[in-house]
């Protein structure tokens, strides 16, 4: 059996990641660079046998299965829908920028732009709940006799994902960089997750930009 690897990828970008704007539930497709970074990524993957997929699981939401549907073609298997790989939900603040918040709806914003640790939304999912699906996914997965399985997802749900592999205490995974198309890898080992590579973008280097929505290694929208 080869190696029980998985390859972790978020979305490609969208308009609403480069606008800044909420996304969590709402399903907004990829935009033009975000299939081209889905395309480079893909390419990137089924070039590397570490890396080149024997299952691809993504998250049921447009901008994911765009992003997996590319991978899956490269790599000659077919996409597996999964809710429980979905991002993380973002409540009232879905579908509108930080421009619009900091007028619109300005204590709040202001609130939860000076908060520490975690910061959810107003409405937005418990970080416990999204937790809870990753985990019950990740538990079915391990049973896995196909590997590497490719997981393409969002950053927030990514995040909590390296949380639980990698036993992060605190809230130490938010600060964690995933950029849009970017590849990261953990190998089981024993009965325990080694981490191989974080947020590898070396196939958008000069091509496309990374940290469209990041800043301070903080994601600003989900």
């Amino acid at each position: 059996m080869s190696d029980v690897r998985l390859v972790l990828v978020r979305h490609g970008v969208t308009d609403w990641n480069r606008q800044g704007r909420f996304q969590g539930h709402r399903d907004p497709r990829l935009g033009d660079a975000g299939r081209h970074e889905a395309r480079l990524a893909a390419e990137r993957m089924a070039a590397d046998p570490t890396l080149r997929p024997a299952r691809v699981i993504s998250s049921s939401l447009a901008r994911a299965l765009e992003t997996a549907r590319a991978i899956a073609q490269s790599a000659g298997v077919e996409v597996e829908p999964e809710p429980r790989l979905i991002e993380i939900g973002q409540g009232e603040w879905e579908g509108r920028t930080h421009a619009e918040l900091e007028v619109e709806d300005a204590d709040r914003y202001a609130a939860w732009r000076a908060a520490t640790g975690i910061r959810q939304p107003p409405g937005g999912e418990p970080i416990e709940d999204a937790t809870q699906r990753v985990n019950s996914l990740l538990g079915e997965i391990e049973r896995s006799s196909a590997w590497p399985i490719c997981l393409v997802s969002h950053g927030g749900t990514l995040r909590i994902l390296a949380h639980v592999l990698l036993e992060l205490g605190g809230g130490r995974s938010r600060a964690l960089d995933v950029d849009n198309a970017g590849i990261s890898v953990a190998t089981r080992t024993d009965d325990s997750w080694r981490l191989d590579r974080w947020n590898d973008t070396f196939h958008l280097l000069g091509l496309e930009p990374t940290h469209v929505d990041e800043a301070e290694g903080r994601p600003l929208a989900l």
